[in-house]
């Protein structure tokens, strides 16, 4: 049997004689800040068994001290035309493809643990996106990124890249002619400094001659051609100047010279470039932290886009209202708009723009059966956008001793108390699904002992 090994300080003698060539995959994270690098060989309710080229020999930790473990993950390929994504009473967020739902139970197919099925008194939210291929997603690693020459500001730990000076990171050969790139971003300061910069062909330096040039600062976004360097216009976002964190969408065409900024979920700009045919374009996209200051960049997804815009941006008073004859600050004097009648169906939104109201009879291999006020329809369940589910009095799951936060590759985060581990496999169990057996390989983080305050506290320190 394994003793379990205190928590003792890495001394920095031990850590010079692991070499950059057996670099470890994974991490784990102590209560005291120490970090040991190696492979988890089992794991248990109560013990952590740790591999390390660090150590003569195996040893167990008492999962009490135990921060959290990162693991490299990895994403499956399963084939799908549609990701849902239900998000829980507790905060959870789980990506699969729509099995089911009911006035009780809410059913997805998940990569990492198959068919799960949630509470519907637990789910706070279903949206349905259109899966496609990407072009890249990540990030989850170092390779393929290149900073500028004599340049180290950005490093990659926990699923994200993270910077500790002004600095930038690219990718070449990751955009299309039209392309969405998305991402989460975080930033220490009293606002965000950064830039991004699409269609470079320039990535060994921070300052190219090609693409365009999103500049974001407090609650401003600027965009310029960087060839011709023509300012094309300014945005206002207020979740910029009211979070220290976002949700960032950039959609661009070098086929119809426009490019649309989401923050949030919500539509901010749409410029257009009447001199692009003057530029030069790549195929490069950088990111640049303007300030010392730390700023994480996560969840960066690059995929294809058919270049449709299918909203526009409200008019935006103060800053740029002139341009819609409007003076700062003044609102415009429009009266409310009547409220709504409550309708008995529930209204569904369509990936074309379209909206839908019925009822769900049936969701069976990837069609979604809807009783209409105009007789019965039948449509793949990825021509859907949103699912409006039909109101229910919320729970939340009770916390439990042993639960913990588990993070997985395509974006997604479940609480569930740790029951057992064997054979590649992690068994879980939460009110709010039940039981479920996750592939452990899938796995990009475990946070353990995650309502102890300490730990919470140490965990956000982390983050940076």
């Amino acid at each position: 049997m394994t003793t379990p090994h205190p928590v003792l300080p890495i001394l920095l003698a031990l850590a010079a004689t692991a070499t950059a060539a057996a670099a470890p995959e994974s991490t784990v994270r102590f209560a005291n800040n120490d970090v040991l690098t190696g492979t988890p060989e089992s794991l248990s309710p109560a013990l952590l068994v740790w591999k390390s080229p660090l150590l003569e020999e195996s040893a167990a930790f008492h999962l009490d001290k135990v921060l959290e473990m990162s693991m490299p993950g990895g994403m499956s390929d399963k084939p799908a035309d549609h990701e849902a994504v239900v998000t829980l009473t507790n905060g959870d967020t789980i990506r699969g493809q729509l099995a089911s739902v009911d006035d009780e139970t809410v059913s997805l197919d998940t990569w990492f643990a198959g068919r799960m099925t949630f509470k519907r008194v637990m789910v706070t939210g279903l949206i349905i996106e259109e899966k496609t291929d990407f072009l890249y997603r990540g990030p989850t690693g170092m390779d393929g990124w290149i900073q500028p020459r004599d340049s180290s500001a950005w490093k990659y730990e926990r699923a994200a890249f993270r910077s500790s000076a002004a600095g930038g990171i690219a990718r070449d050969d990751v955009l299309s002619d039209e392309c969405v790139i998305s991402f989460d971003t975080a930033w220490k300061g009293d606002s965000i400094r950064m830039r991004v910069i699409l269609f470079s062909d320039d990535p060994e330096t921070d300052n190219p001659s090609t693409g365009y040039e999103l500049s974001f600062q407090r609650g401003s976004v600027h965009l310029r051609n960087a060839k011709t360097q023509s300012f094309l216009g300014s945005a206002q976002s207020q979740a910029l100047m009211e979070s220290d964190r976002a949700r960032v969408e950039i959609r661009a065409s070098r086929k119809s010279n426009r490019i649309a900024l989401t923050i949030n979920d919500r539509i901010v700009e749409v410029w257009n470039d009447p001199d692009a045919r003057k530029a030069d374009f790549g195929k490069a996209l950088h990111f640049i932290s303007g300030s010392p200051q730390p700023l994480r960049i996560s969840n960066i997804r690059v995929a294809p886009w058919d270049g449709v815009i299918d909203k526009m941006p409200e008019p935006q008073l103060g800053f740029g209202a002139m341009r819609f004859g409007l003076q700062p600050g003044i609102k415009p004097k429009t009266p409310p708009p009547p409220a709504a009648e409550k309708s008995k169906e529930e209204r569904m939104e369509l990936a074309n723009g379209d909206s839908l109201t019925g009822e769900v009879t049936s969701i069976r291999d990837g069609t979604i059966a809807i009783k209409t006020p105009l007789g019965d329809v039948s449509l793949p369940v990825s021509r859907l956008r949103s699912l409006a589910l039909k109101p229910v009095e919320a729970e939340r799951s009770i916390r439990r001793n042993g639960d913990v936060r588990a993070w997985f590759p395509d974006g997604s985060s479940i609480v569930f108390r740790l029951d057992e581990c064997g054979d590649g496999t992690l068994t879980g169990s939460s009110q709010n699904f039940g039981s479920a057996t996750f592939d452990l390989s899938a796995f990009t983080r475990i946070e353990f002992n995650i309502y102890s305050r300490a730990y919470e506290e140490l965990r956000g320190k982390g983050e940076w």
